[in-house]
C-alpha cells in the first residue's frame, strides 16, 4: 500500500459486505467508501469524526449504505453517489430492500470522470453501471500503486449480478470493457469478497470480452 494513505477494510452485515475506510497520511483526511453499518468498529476506524470528509458509495443498494445515517449524523461528512443511484436512497424497493432504513439524501452527486480530493489525494469516479445504473468504481492513481474500489462491478473471478431493479447485462457488456482497457494495473477491493488486480481479472475473468447475455449465463 502506498505511503500516502491508509486502507482498513471492514466487513460489515449479513452479506458480508466490505467496508473501507481511506486515509490521507500527510493530512489525516478520511473518506469511508460504503458503510454497511454503523457500529464501535467503524467508529474505531475513522478515529476523529472532524476528519471524516466524505461517505463514498459505489452504489444504492442496502448492504452497502445502512450505515450511512449513522455515519453522517456522527461525521458530519458528505455522501456522495453517482446522481442516477441518488434516488435510490431514499426508496427502499430502489434499494433492493431494507426494513429500518433511515432515508437520506445525497450531498453530491458525481458522473464519469469527475474527481474528489481528499488531502493530497485524488479520487476519480469511473461511471461503471450494469449491477445498477448509477454503479461506480472509485480510483486512487498513485506512483507506487494504483487502487480501485469496484463496489459490486467486478469481483475475484467474478461480476455484479444483473436481476435487480436497473441492472442491465448491456451495460455491464460496456462496464467490462471500460475496465479491460484502463491502462496499466490496479490492485482492486470489490463490495464483496477477497481484493485482486485488474490485470488478473483481464486474464482469468471468464466475463471479461463477452459481448451478448448468453455469455453471462452459461
Amino acid at each position: 500500500m502506498s505511503g500516502r494513505f491508509m486502507l482498513q477494510r471492514l466487513e460489515t452485515g449479513l452479506i458480508r459486505e466490505n467496508c473501507y475506510v481511506i486515509t490521507d497520511a500527510a493530512t489525516g483526511e478520511t473518506a469511508v467508501i460504503d458503510p454497511g453499518s454503523f457500529d464501535e468498529r467503524l467508529k474505531k476506524a475513522v478515529g476523529e469524526p472532524a476528519k471524516v470528509k466524505y461517505i463514498l458509495l459505489t452504489h444504492r443498494h442496502f448492504d452497502h449504505v445502512t450505515g450511512v445515517p449513522g455515519l453522517k449524523a456522527y461525521t458530519g461528512a458528505k455522501v456522495v453517489i453517482h446522481k442516477d443511484d441518488a434516488p435510490g436512497l431514499k426508496d427502499e424497493m430502489r434499494r433492493a430492500a431494507s426494513s429500518g432504513f433511515q432515508p437520506v439524501g445525497a450531498d453530491l452527486t458525481v458522473g464519469d470522470g469527475d474527481t474528489l480530493t481528499l488531502g493530497g489525494l485524488s479520487i476519480r469516479v469511473l461511471h461503471t453501471p450494469g449491477h445498477t445504473k448509477g454503479g461506480v468504481c472509485y480510483i486512487i492513481d498513485d506512483v507506487v500503486g494504483s487502487v480501485m474500489f469496484s463496489g459490486d462491478t467486478l469481483f475475484l473471478n467474478d461480476i455484479g449480478r444483473m436481476d435487480f431493479p436497473d441492472g442491465d447485462w448491456r451495460d455491464m457488456v460496456a462496464s467490462l470493457k471500460k475496465l479491460e482497457e484502463l491502462p496499466g494495473d490496479y490492485t482492486v477491493y470489490p463490495g464483496h469478497g477477497p481484493s485482486t488486480t485488474l490485470g488478473f481479472e483481464r486474464k482469468n475473468n471468464r466475463y471479461f470480452g463477452k459481448t451478448n447475455y448468453d455469455d453471462f449465463t452459461h
